[in-house]
């Protein structure tokens, strides 16, 4: 009995010590979420849980501000120019150049109005919602009126690489969510 005992903390620790270095998520969870307080703002404002705009970042541009992508989008949350400009009119702002998607606060505010915006147009469908983040509402729309009534799965849709930012975005969200349940309960624990 005692060799379990001590056998058990000894493989627990082990295996702890496996995932920091052959495993991104110890890492990933350890690094800082920069921006919460806007995320948490705008997150609150539109509708959106803030851990999956955290996912949707950390998938986008791992936190870099001054990220771009090959097709041009911009920012923490990977904007297109155009797209931007559309939502800022939206939201009823002046002035708007596509060099202020390097602007955090500007940025997540436009990225969570657009989930907002799309999580509603989808039904609150996850897949879908992150399809069209990801590929474009039009893409997505013009693929899913093909199928509606079908249950929307990752596979089905017709992007490799929307597919696995999906996958991206939801494995980070699912792990977001297992922390803040696992510190929900220590806290109900500790009281």
């Amino acid at each position: 009995m005692k060799t379990y005992k001590i056998l058990l903390p000894v493989l627990l620790a082990l295996v702890i010590a496996a995932s920091f270095l052959y495993l991104e998520f110890p890492l990933a969870v350890l690094r800082p979420v920069f921006y919460s307080d806007k995320i948490d703002l705008y997150s609150e404002k539109y509708g959106v849980d803030p851990l999956f705009v955290i996912s949707i970042i950390k998938t986008e541009s791992n936190f870099s501000k001054t990220a771009r992508s090959v097709d041009g989008a911009l920012g923490l949350m990977q904007l297109m120019p155009a797209t931007a400009k559309e939502l800022s009119q939206e939201l009823g702002f002046k002035v708007f150049e596509s060099s202020d998607l390097v602007n955090p606060d500007l940025n997540i505010q436009l990225g969570i109005y657009y989930i907002s915006k799309l999580s509603k147009e989808f039904n609150n469908n996850e897949i879908l919602t992150l399809a069209a983040y990801n590929a474009g509402r039009g893409k997505v729309e013009q693929w899913y009126m093909l199928n509606p009534m079908l249950e929307v799965d990752i596979s089905d849709i017709p992007y490799a690489e929307t597919r696995e930012y999906i996958k991206s975005v939801q494995a980070n969200y699912k792990w977001l969510k297992w922390i803040r349940n696992l510190r929900n309960l220590i806290r109900k624990k500790a009281r």
